[in-house]
């Protein structure tokens, strides 16, 4: 079973999301081991899916950049007063 462009497109953004949340609480809570773990993980996961939809032909650097970094920012939340 082949994977189409649009799962592709909705997969890398997922996994670029996830690395958003979890790198955004990795820099905000330090401390902690899970966030650590989290980090690294989602990381891996969103660098390793970029790397095999780019050598499949499925999705182009174009393609993921539109849907990822050029499109969703996650702002550090400021604690409230």
């Amino acid at each position: 079973m082949a994977i189409n462009k649009d799962q592709a497109l909705y997969n890398i953004t997922k996994a670029y999301l996830d690395f958003c949340v979890s790198n955004r609480l990795f820099w905000d809570t330090l401390s902690t081991i899970e966030t650590d773990r989290d980090y690294h993980s989602d990381k891996a996961t969103y660098q390793a899916m970029r790397q095999c939809y780019l050598e499949c032909g499925i999705l182009t650097y174009e393609d993921m950049d539109k849907a990822t970094e050029n499109k969703y920012k996650l702002e550090k939340i400021k604690q409230p007063e």
